[in-house]
């Protein structure tokens, strides 16, 4: 920046802040005004906590999932179990569960699944259609030979071929297997088939909602749901209750998505806090440097509500952050206005020349991590683009609080402020930072040569992490349902809830996709297979109808016929047992009971048109790039464009390809724009060539103890690298915009001992807003934390140590000082 360019906007400034502190007690009840309707405006603020809200509307899968939603009368669903060492304790405790379940509100329950009493008695009613063709073709001709046998003309020719040929006879057919098929259903019919293990220690109920997994009706159903395990639990202590599903997982990754952001927002608030206090010991000072950075925060969210309308994993810990980083600009401001007050007795003498002095760093670090942030928002992916834009509107509107809201409350308070001189904190750096430009230069671009090295064999060697079970949360919730979940798998086989819809518009079109899911399969050994259950309406149907209704009536037929008299009387009777009914027709879909019908039941009462699958043995459902590749192979099978697919595989699949589409892209801007700023702020000059090399050596550092410490690149913690370009830049900004005002023949260790301590307590707050997200359960933000705080970090040491050197190399040619001979000022 050129000084005429540095003075306009220091001038414009001070303009604005003259305007504001010269009515500053109508500026401070605006604040008030503003903040008040801030707060009312992002009341209905939401966070969502499921990985669809990362994507934008229009992704496919999306599309697709929400489609579904619309359709299927069952959105989501609850298991629930109860357990005992004694089957004979477990019984009764499972009635008392299942009457209290019956009670639960219609219009949050779509229906409860006790058992099979529904399908079993259809079976039952239409027995001789369930049973095997090949067991009715060997009753027919059971029956055949025996009214055969039975007529006196009957000669058997069979025996002298068997035995010219000495052949072994071959066995009567026999209608055993047919008989042991309707004894059976009829034995199933009498048991209503409760979903009970095979040792009897556990018993299942399948609670089916009218909403989805996250809709915050589930918070309301899961507490209704413990009370009842509570009061089933009361009643038989000998028994283990507890329940599993969708929507507790959603529920409780909702929980510990608030509860984190709660505590991550109250860490960050007193630490920071305590930080200011102690370094301005002013309370007046730090109150009016609090309520500036309250407003902007307000109004930040306010603005999210009004823009986005909600918030999402990866912008729901954002609050922590703008905190941690919005009050940078007004700890400048502060502290500028502490040194001023040494030299300007009057307060507002010092206050104006502190806005002119501060107002061009912290305006280019404003802008500069705005810019970073805004680079998220070129992308369509939401958990960038979303993250991107409130982060930007937070920069922003805490600055312009910083230089409206706090220069109007320090006129207020007027000379009650009193400052600790931030001189000693500057004596500190100036004993610990290197005082030999040329050496710290030479290893500080040599460090630069091997992380630069580094960064590209970590971007090239699959930094993205694979396992979800690291972006998931840890919490006492989660952790009973994961055990309840493994004892149902257990139990009753990984299918028996769960899996994913496909929606198709006929029921022709049902069965032909369930076709093609099945050739997908065709001559793959079970490890392989990407399916392990595959159900339309049509298989609740029996197979074969109209050859077994042919097969039933040659039954029927000899039945009634006049040689059936001819049997024994022990034979008819046996065989009387095994006549079909006269009015014995073929079923259709619609005569299926809702029992076994609901699946597949719409909201429109329509069936048919949906198509259930469960994925197999070939598909880990913890490894994305194992999802990725099913999803590939399931969206390859060519089906028509009017089928809808649901389910997390195609979520993360389409995730992935945005990060690994629109990373990139919002990297690539992150780093232009901020170079653009400090051009523009800076000019093509030594102050901002010294800016850039300190934020490359931030960036490249952080990326290289992210490799040397293992840590993968995920959904939430991408957005690390980004906002670390900003920040590289935003520290170096400030050593060198305070550098180009200093007239010290040495002034990089001026600026470090001036301004470096207030850019060094920026940076701990900054960090405090990281490190409070240590305290997420879930691991996504964890990670996030975790490598931001590394970013801050080695871009505060490279703005501390390298800024400094580079900025004073060769003064001692140009001057005829020694660095050594500086004193602080």
């Amino acid at each position: 920046m050129t000084e005429v360019a540095k003075n306009r906007v220091g001038d414009l400034v001070v303009r604005i802040s003259d305007a504001v502190t010269s009515r500053a007690w109508v500026t401070l009840v605006l604040s008030w005004l503003v903040a008040a309707v801030a707060v009312f405006v992002m009341t209905g603020l939401q966070v969502h906590g499921d990985f669809a809200s990362l994507l934008p509307p229009d992704t496919k899968s999306v599309k697709d999932l929400h489609a579904l939603e619309a359709r299927t009368r069952v959105l989501a669903d609850y298991m629930v179990g109860v357990e005992a060492d004694d089957p004979a304790q477990r019984g009764p405790a499972a009635m008392a569960m299942r009457a209290e379940l019956e009670k639960l509100d219609p219009a949050l329950v779509s229906g409860i699944t006790a058992d099979e009493h529904g399908a079993r008695q259809f079976a039952w009613n239409n027995r001789f259609l369930y049973a095997p063709l090949e067991d009715i073709q060997r009753a027919r001709d059971s029956l055949d030979q025996k009214i055969a046998e039975a007529n006196p003309l009957y000669v058997n020719l069979d025996d002298d071929d068997e035995g010219s040929a000495g052949g072994k006879a071959a066995a009567p057919p026999s209608a055993d297997d047919f008989e042991k098929r309707l004894d059976e259903a009829e034995a199933k019919a009498k048991d209503p088939g409760a979903f009970v293990s095979k040792d009897g220690h556990l018993q299942l109920f399948i609670v089916r909602t009218t909403f989805t997994a996250d809709d915050d009706r589930g918070a309301v159903l899961t507490a209704d749901l413990q009370h009842i395990l509570d009061r089933v639990q009361k009643q038989f202590p000998a028994v283990r209750v507890g329940m599993a599903g969708d929507v507790i997982n959603t529920t409780a990754e909702h929980k510990s998505l608030i509860r984190g952001v709660v505590t991550s927002t109250l860490i960050t608030v007193g630490l920071v806090i305590g930080a200011l206090l102690l370094f301005y010991r002013s309370f007046v000072g730090v109150g009016a440097l609090s309520w500036s950075l309250t407003v902007g925060v307000l109004c930040t969210f306010a603005v999210t509500r009004l823009t986005i309308g909600s918030l999402n994993l990866a912008s729901s810990f954002l609050s922590s952050i703008v905190i941690g980083n919005g009050i940078n600009f007004g700890m400048v401001l502060l502290a500028r206005y502490g040194e001023e007050r040494q030299r300007h007795p009057d307060a507002k003498t010092a206050l104006h020349e502190a806005v002119r002095g501060a107002a061009p760093g912290t305006l280019a670090a404003a802008l500069t991590a705005s810019v970073a942030y805004i680079s998220l928002a070129v992308t369509p992916f939401r958990g960038f683009r979303d993250f991107g834009i409130i982060g930007a509107a937070g920069m922003m509107l805490c600055w312009i609080a910083a230089f409206t809201v706090l220069p109007a409350a320090l006129t207020v308070v007027g000379g009650r402020v009193t400052l600790a001189d931030p001189a000693r904190f500057g004596k500190v750096l100036a004993r610990i930072v290197p005082r030999r430009p040329r050496t710290v230069t030479a290893i500080g671009l040599a460090i630069l040569v091997l992380t630069t090295g580094a960064t590209v064999r970590y971007l090239t060697n699959d930094p993205l992490e694979d396992n979800l079970n690291n972006l998931r949360s840890e919490n006492h919730d989660l952790d009973a349902e994961n055990q309840w979940m493994s004892k149902f798998d257990k139990a009753f086989g990984s299918g028996i809830s769960g899996g994913f819809a496909i929606g198709t518009s006929s029921r022709g079109e049902a069965h032909d996709v369930a076709t093609k899911l099945e050739a997908a399969d065709e001559g793959k050994p079970d490890s392989k297979h990407l399916f392990s259950r595959i159900n339309t309406l049509e298989d609740q149907l029996p197979k074969d109808q109209q050859k077994k209704l042919a097969l039933l009536a040659e039954v029927r037929d000899m039945l009634d016929g006049h040689l059936f008299k001819h049997l024994s009387d022990e034979d008819q009777a046996r065989f009387r047992k095994l006549r079909p009914p006269d009015d014995l027709r073929a079923l259709t879909e619609d005569d299926l009971p809702n029992e076994m019908a609901w699946p597949f039941t719409e909201k429109d009462d329509s069936r048919g048109k949906l198509v259930l699958a469960n994925t197999g043995h070939g598909v880990d459902e913890w490894r994305i790039t194992s999802l990725v590749d099913f999803a590939k192979q399931l969206r390859a099978l060519d089906f028509p464009p009017d089928v809808v697919i649901g389910g997390t595989a195609f979520i993360f699949s389409d995730m992935l390809a945005a990060m690994e589409r629109d990373g990139p892209r919002a990297t690539a801007a992150a780093i232009v724009g901020s170079g653009l700023v400090v051009l523009m702020l800076l000019g093509w000059g030594r102050h901002a060539r010294v800016t850039l090399a300190c934020a490359g050596l931030g960036i490249t550092g952080m990326l290289t103890v992210a490799w040397l410490m293992g840590i993968k690149v995920n959904f939430l913690d991408f957005v690390a690298l980004p906002i670390t370009i900003g920040i590289g830049v935003d520290y170096g900004v400030n050593i060198a915009a305070r550098a180009r005002l200093s007239r010290d023949p040495h002034p990089g260790f001026h600026a470090l001992t001036t301004t470096g301590p207030v850019v060094a307590l920026c940076s701990y707050t900054t960090v405090v807003g990281y490190a409070s997200l240590l305290f997420s359960q879930n691991k996504g933000i964890h990670t996030f934390g975790q490598s931001a705080m590394i970013g801050e970090l080695t871009c505060l040491t490279a703005a501390l140590v390298l800024a400094p050197a580079l900025l004073d190399i060769g003064v001692r040619a140009r001057s005829g000082y020694s660095v050594s001979d500086s004193t602080v000022a």
